[in-house]
């Protein structure tokens, strides 16, 4: 049964359509709300991108989650395959949306326009996928629980940072390695639960996370 919206008409004459503006929500992946509304990142272009997700809970499978939503196809390479077997569940069957592949597996998947590519990362020596391989309209994903002093070069490489609470040490990695200024980076390890936070090199913003019905049966509590 389809279900029709009910919206409000008005009548607007072609002569005044000189005078008419209209503002749009901005494009991308919805991550989290704040105070300036939205929190959202452009997780697919033509140039390939690059990110690191720091999070010792479900971050990576929610972003997943909500990439699939938008016509991605993510491509998973994990040392734990059991780990997204409810993620996998989750989703509708038909085409091949969510490829699960164990440690060592060979990423074969190419982005388009049309339906772009997320390849996630969450291996030990996080070499599912390197840089030269990467195409357009495709987007990687590097996950991690913490943050050490040799990651603070790849963190220089990548295009953004999302993570949740960081310990002082990796809190401070970040913060050298995206140029970030150290009382703005200093909330990275204030930051509650519900919360994540999103860097680009010189910027950091911060919204609170807010699941779907779906999203906390399937993340909620983790």
């Amino acid at each position: 049964m389809s279900h029709i919206p009910r919206v409000q008409s008005h009548e607007i004459h072609a002569e005044e359509l000189g005078d008419t503006t209209l503002t749009l929500p901005p494009a991308g992946l919805v991550l989290g709300s704040g105070q300036a509304g939205a929190l959202v990142v452009r997780l697919f272009r033509s140039d390939p991108v690059r990110i690191c997700v720091v999070s010792g809970g479900q971050l990576a499978q929610l972003i997943a989650y909500r990439a699939l939503a938008v016509g991605a196809h993510v491509t998973v390479v994990t040392d734990a395959v059991a780990a997204w077997g409810r993620l996998v569940s989750a989703v509708p069957r038909g085409p091949a949306w969510l490829t699960v592949l164990p440690t060592g597996a060979r990423v074969t998947a190419a982005g388009s326009l049309s339906r772009p590519s997320l390849v996630i990362d969450a291996t030990r020596d996080h070499q599912a996928l390197p840089r030269w391989e990467q195409g357009a309209w495709q987007t990687f994903v590097s996950v991690q629980s913490d943050l050490e002093p040799a990651d603070e070069s790849r963190l220089r490489s990548s295009d953004l940072l999302v993570a949740q609470r960081l310990e002082p040490a990796s809190a401070d990695v970040a913060r050298r390695g995206f140029g970030l200024a150290k009382d703005r980076a200093g909330w990275l390890t204030q930051m509650p639960n519900g919360v994540l936070a999103v860097a680009a090199a010189g910027q950091l913003a911060f919204g609170q996370l807010a699941l779907s019905t779906m999203e906390q049966r399937l993340f909620g509590g983790r």
